[in-house]
């Protein structure tokens, strides 16, 4: 399907663009940040130890995976390509993410 110019500048006008000409994008934040209901991009598991990122890893949450935030009480369980993992606090504080657009803002 192709999309004409017109039907282009109508869907990108209600765009918000800053004074520095580029779209606004969530901060990365650590995944303990990430409220429930939220989306994020996994960008980092350099702040875990070797060996919880390994795991991590091998349970699928890579670098690039995209990860939704169930629940976040005693525990962050989160939807991992489509498995639930819940995670304690000190291991998600070393998590970095990117919240994805239209994701509830983190906790600041």
């Amino acid at each position: 399907m192709t999309t004409s110019l017109r039907e282009f500048r109508s869907a990108t006008a209600s765009a918000t663009v800053p004074a520095s000409g580029l779209l606004e994008q969530a901060r990365p934040c650590t995944l303990a940040q990430c409220r429930p209901g939220s989306r994020a991009t996994v960008i980092g598991l350099d702040d875990c130890g070797s060996d919880e990122a390994c795991r991590l890893r091998a349970l699928g949450m890579c670098e690039g995976t995209a990860v939704s935030v169930i629940e976040s009480r005693h525990a962050m369980v989160l939807d991992v390509r489509g498995t639930r993992l819940a995670l304690g606090s000190a291991l998600t504080s070393g998590i970095t993410v990117q919240p994805l657009p239209g994701a509830r803002p983190a906790r600041g």
